[in-house]
């Protein structure tokens, strides 16, 4: 707004489905996991044994499937707005 331009348009969206719909995005997820695993070992949050990156999708995908949970990934949030012509 202090840039002069008018209020956004603004769109949250959320990969969200069930465990078979959902396989590509937890593997996505294992790589995100694997990329921050120097800094969770540094924080004390979790060790590479603990997380397990060769099977935490399996694991993953068996507890959605035993429970019929439904995966709710993370939220992307996008805005803009049309300057005048």
């Amino acid at each position: 707004m202090e840039a002069g331009l008018g209020a956004p348009s603004m769109r949250l969206s959320a990969p969200i489905g069930g465990a078979a719909a959902m396989q590509g995005w937890l593997h996505m997820f294992k790589e995100l996991m694997a990329t921050l695993l120097p800094q969770m070992q540094r924080l004390g949050i979790a060790t590479p044994e603990e997380l397990d990156l060769d099977t935490l999708v399996d694991r993953m995908l068996a507890e959605a499937q035993a429970s019929t949970s439904i995966i709710v990934g993370h939220y992307q949030i996008g805005a803009w707005v049309r300057t005048p012509s």
